[in-house]
């Protein structure tokens, strides 16, 4: 690191002011929350149905038939939460895309792009949580609740 770079003459994250941080938080964690709550949620609802007790039953429980409705509704509620914040960040990152200064030797030194870097990795968590969530949701149509 040499003199020039070693004293910040601005502020290492020049555009912070152009994302909110409801922004940059929704964004980076949107979608593994949306994650967490589908994976939780749908485990509860598929499973408890079928083992409610210590013996597997072939047919879920009486008066829980609406589980399946709520498997569902979870799911899709959960993909456009992960997509959302894939938007959100992407947006961010539409703004603050020219925030970096420098060739890549130099961002290091002076933590230039920080609300870029973000936003970038709020696309990356999001969209990668969002095929998460729809895989999980596949498996969740396809395979049987209780014979299996």
């Amino acid at each position: 690191m040499n003199a020039d770079h070693a004293s910040l003459r601005q502020h290492p994250a020049p555009h912070r002011d152009q994302v909110s941080l409801f922004e940059s938080a929704f964004g980076l964690i949107g979608g593994p929350l949306a994650w967490f709550i589908q994976v939780c949620a749908n485990y509860i609802m598929a499973s408890w149905p079928c083992f409610p007790e210590e013996q597997r039953n072939l047919v879920p429980e009486a008066g829980y038939g609406w589980t399946w409705s709520a498997i569902v509704a979870v799911s899709v509620a959960t993909f456009i939460i992960s997509v959302a914040a894939l938007l959100v960040s992407r947006r961010a990152y539409d703004r603050v895309r020219s925030e970096s200064h420098g060739d890549h030797r130099h961002l290091m030194d002076v933590g230039g792009g920080r609300t870029r870097f973000l936003a970038l990795w709020g696309m990356i968590f999001s969209a990668a949580f969002a095929v998460g969530i729809a895989m999980n949701a596949v498996a969740y149509f396809l395979l049987p609740r209780c014979a299996g």
